[in-house]
């Protein structure tokens, strides 16, 4: 079943998020274990980690954190909400839409 925007209500459309680095021995690249969502109408963006589990707002970068920080691809990474972890620290998801690597960084008061 496709899932409606969040946002606009529209249908989404899945968004191919390929893992291309560190690909060993030339490796063909994989997708990411999450499937990705993109909705034509408003450009909003999230991921869903298992069929059933709510999709997972993404924020597009701006500025020049919109560049990819492992491949360089520009306007490339988008960002999750921030979450607190257990012994107090704030942190955000990373995802490079252009070669799919992804990192839980410190979280900088955005």
């Amino acid at each position: 079943m496709t899932p409606a925007c969040p946002q606009c209500a529209s249908t989404l459309a899945v968004l191919d998020v390929l893992l291309r680095r560190n690909r060993w021995g030339g490796a063909a690249p994989r997708p990411r274990p999450e499937r990705w969502w993109e909705c034509p109408a408003c450009a909003w963006v999230g991921a869903q980690h298992r069929d059933g589990e709510p999709l997972r707002t993404m924020r597009r970068l701006s500025g020049p954190d919109e560049n990819c920080p492992f491949c360089g691809e520009e306007e490339s990474s988008v960002v999750g909400e921030p979450w607190r972890r257990p012994d107090g620290e704030l942190r955000r998801w990373l995802v490079c839409l252009a070669c799919g690597t992804g990192n839980s960084l410190r979280a900088t008061g955005d």
